[in-house]
């Protein structure tokens, strides 16, 4: 859970959000990647070829056990019987079940242990594909993960070939079952052809009623999958609301114990009824499948006695043919299922290629070198708007604006408007609607923007550390590639040297106590201090500093913005902060307003005009000055 529980969760709203996000869904579905179910067979063969060859050739053992197997099941009860009727000896009698025997008993031990195998190597396909995810989630242009259609794809993908119970794992288990199927049908059916070509249409003709009478349940629960994933979703919600330590502290200050296992009690009850609604299809439609099945088998089974008793057909032949039409219709039932399978994988690995073939915009070519890349160079917008789509108003209009090399820039402006979207146009991670970026007078989309993002270091306002030691965390690389030196230097440049010092393992102390036992925490300013260091030790020639003090109260974001500024004298700097005054040192600072510049200039020149960025200081001012009255008084009542 994310922030405060003070205020109840609106499950209503999450049903309608979540209804609206299905609903979208449908629609970016239209732009997804349709592949038949061959060619993504032909896909999957391909990637299993190319890796783990050895899988397709299990596969293909356990296809051909798999189908001989009922075959010589369903030949042992007749040979048995010939062999007595045609008197034949003990010992030959006991040859030939022996022989049929072992061969099935044989056959059983090598399936089971292909079946291992099997397991093992579509795991390594499944690590495979997980690779083929991260890699293309890791280096998709940044605008691609702002995009909900592509995250959605995104998580599908994980999902789909994690673990050896996804659907890539289940795509070799539906091709293995459904080509064994169609040997085994293919089998069975030219034996019955021989007996009588009408039988095999019925046979078919019934089959196919209890397929479709099965089917209505399945459409029974795509209709009604909605409620029963509302349920769910609530459900996790509160489990995994209760084990979150960031809720902790709210639902023991709130007794929101009882409100939350009513509300999951509620849920509960609404998943069992839907359940009992479920139930109550199948046994419906099993009793009428049952019906149909005893129809189709009894009348078979006359059919079979009548021709033992017209002397058409021995007792040998008869127990075969029972055999074998009860395997026909489990064969045929069961290539219809696995037809149903197929179509399901199908669905899932098109949604895999659209995430994997998803466009990429930025370029990744060596076209234009930039020039003494250790060092800043001119940015200039020029006439800069942006919106996330065609159906959004602007976020940013006509922005122009030049940062020469050194310049400390401050962006300010109140929540909202449009400052960090500013910073991710500057340094590349999105492109303009209109308008153009240039850097050292040429635009940064015919530059490498792989390129581009070694430009800059940056302190994000949403921001993330992994918990990894602090030596890893500022380095951002293995420990062993870790440079002490600098390291340490960057420490103390970003304030943060003797803090680590005190730490028992110092610089090898491992980040977050809720991964770590021996692990540690930091508080807000040490954090940010942190996030400094990460940032100088890119040495990177222009750094972004987006909001990153933005939880700290007035007097330490100015100090740590002290800090920043001076650890950034050979450096650009654009400094982003909703928080005047602490910004005052920069050498340039523009006023953001509903995506407009609507001042620019320093400190004091912005004061002198007494237009809106006064104003604003004047409130903010004000507001502190009475706080700061509000604690002095408290100070002194005590």
């Amino acid at each position: 859970m994310q922030g405060r529980l003070s205020r109840p969760f609106n499950f209503t709203k999450l049903a309608e959000k979540t209804n609206a996000i299905d609903l979208k869904g449908v629609l970016m579905k239209e732009k997804d990647k349709r592949y038949s179910i061959l060619q993504n067979f032909s896909y999957c063969v391909k990637a299993t070829m190319q890796n783990y060859p050895r899988l397709m050739v299990l596969c293909l053992l356990v296809i051909i056990i798999n189908a001989i197997i009922p075959i010589v099941s369903t030949f042992l009860p007749k040979v048995v019987i010939d062999e007595i009727t045609n008197r034949k000896t003990l010992s030959h009698l006991l040859l030939v079940t022996g022989v049929f025997t072992a061969a099935l008993a044989f056959g059983a031990g090598i399936q089971k242990f292909l079946d291992r195998l099997i397991y093992w190597h579509k795991y390594k396909m499944n690590i495979y594909f997980l690779k083929m995810v991260t890699h293309k989630s890791l280096t998709t242009d940044y605008c691609n993960q702002e995009d909900e259609h592509f995250r959605n794809l995104q998580s599908e993908s994980f999902a789909s070939c994690n673990g050896n119970f996804s659907y890539y794992a289940q795509i070799y288990d539906a091709i293995v079952k459904f080509v064994s199927n169609l040997i085994g049908f293919a089998a069975f059916f030219g034996i019955l052809i021989g007996l009588n070509p009408m039988l095999i249409v019925f046979l078919v003709i019934t089959t196919f009623i209890s397929f479709f009478l099965n089917k209505k349940i399945i459409k029974w629960e795509e209709a009604n999958n909605e409620e029963k994933r509302s349920y769910e979703q609530k459900m996790q919600y509160i489990t995994r609301v209760s084990g979150d330590i960031k809720a902790a502290k709210d639902i023991r200050v709130y007794n929101m114990v009882l409100w939350l296992n009513q509300v999951y009690q509620k849920n509960m009850e609404g998943l069992n009824k839907w359940y009992k609604r479920y139930t109550a299809k199948i046994f419906k439609v099993s009793i009428s499948d049952s019906v149909f099945s005893l129809l189709r088998e009894g009348i078979t089974y006359t059919y079979l006695l009548y021709l033992v008793l017209k002397d058409n057909l021995t007792v040998a032949d008869f127990v075969l043919y029972f055999n074998v039409v009860t395997g026909f219709t489990v064969w045929l039932n069961s290539i219809l299922g696995q037809v149903n399978t197929l179509n399901r994988l199908n669905i899932s690995i098109n949604r895999f290629r659209s995430f994997m073939e998803y466009p990429e915009r930025y370029c990744k070519c060596n076209n234009i070198e930039i020039k003494n890349i250790d060092m800043p160079h001119t940015i200039e917008l020029k006439n800069v708007s942006f919106k996330y789509n065609d159906d959004s108003d602007n976020i940013l209009n006509n922005i122009n604006l030049i940062i020469n090399p050194y310049n400390h820039l401050a962006i300010v402006g109140l929540n909202g408007a449009g400052k960090t979207t500013l910073v991710k146009i500057i340094c590349g991670l999105i492109d303009p609607t209109e308008g153009q970026v240039l850097y050292n007078g040429i635009n940064i989309k015919e530059y490498n923007r792989e390129e581009v993002y070694k430009l800059f270091g940056a302190v994000f306002q949403q921001f993330s550390i992994l918990p990894v030691t602090i030596a890893e965390i500022v380095a951002e690389d293995v420990a062993e590639n870790v440079d002490i030196d600098r390291l340490e230097r960057c420490l103390k440049q970003a304030g943060l040297a003797e803090k680590i010092r005190s730490l028992k393992e110092g610089v090898n102390s491992k980040y977050d106590k809720t991964i770590w036992d021996d692990g540690i925490d930091l508080s807000g300013g040490e954090k940010q201090k942190l996030l400094l260091a990460r940032a100088l030790y890119k040495n990177a020639p222009i750094v972004i500093l987006d909001e990153p003090t933005a939880a700290l109260d007035p007097i330490a974001e100015r100090n740590m913005y002290e800090i920043y500024n001076e650890a950034m004298k050979s450096k650009s700097t654009l400094f982003i902060s909703h928080r005047l005054a602490s910004t005052r040192f920069c050498d340039q600072i523009i006023l953001l307003e509903n995506g407009t510049i609507i001042e620019k200039g320093t400190h004091n020149e912005l004061l002198s005009k007494k237009g809106k960025y006064y104003e604003l200081f004047e409130t903010q001012a004000k507001y502190y000055k009475e706080s700061r009255e509000y604690e002095n008084d408290c100070k002194a009542a005590l």
